[in-house]
């Protein structure tokens, strides 16, 4: 397992691995997939993935992301990342169903999250942004539908916004 060192400035966390850096998107997919497992299974569903065509690198690396979760559960360190309550495997193999599905444009629910992506990542540093305050508002966001106290493992994670939003941990 690679050092792990603190980035002061915005109190995030590298891992520095030899040969092996450490992807960003494969984080965020990661968080993503996992937040809504979580919301699924608490309310007796299962989920299915959909996500938009990007090209052939994008899209493969998509799809061995989730065989990876499904796999090895959280790619995170156990023990740092405790108080999210990470899914194992097993628990990601009994909720997620079948394989990744690829889609274009032209559906029309991928339009529709395009438009509420850019609200919900300014909300992490301004809840006062009016697209976000209108969503939350109207019961939209994971976050309407999560008790307070499981928003920092179920809820929407907003990375390095997380501490001014709840408080160190």
């Amino acid at each position: 397992m690679g050092q792990r060192v603190s980035l002061t400035d915005r109190g995030m966390w590298l891992d520095t691995l030899i040969n092996t850096p450490w992807l960003l998107c494969k984080t965020a997919y990661a968080i993503l997939i996992e937040r809504a497992a979580k919301f699924a299974h608490a309310n007796g569903k299962r989920l299915k993935i959909f996500y938009e065509e990007a090209g052939q690198k994008e899209d493969r690396d998509i799809e061995e992301y989730t065989k990876q979760l499904r796999s090895e559960g959280m790619p995170f360190d156990r023990n740092n990342a405790q108080s999210y309550s990470g899914l194992e495997g097993i628990e990601f193999q009994e909720i997620l169903m079948g394989e990744p599905k690829r889609i274009t444009k032209s559906v029309p629910m991928v339009q529709f999250s395009d438009l509420m992506l850019y609200p919900m990542a300014k909300g992490g540093y301004d809840p006062t942004y009016p697209p976000y305050d209108k969503l939350m508002r109207a019961g939209r966001l994971l976050d309407c539908h999560v008790e307070q106290a499981q928003r920092p493992s179920c809820g929407i994670k907003y990375s390095c916004f997380d501490q001014k939003r709840n408080g160190p941990e």
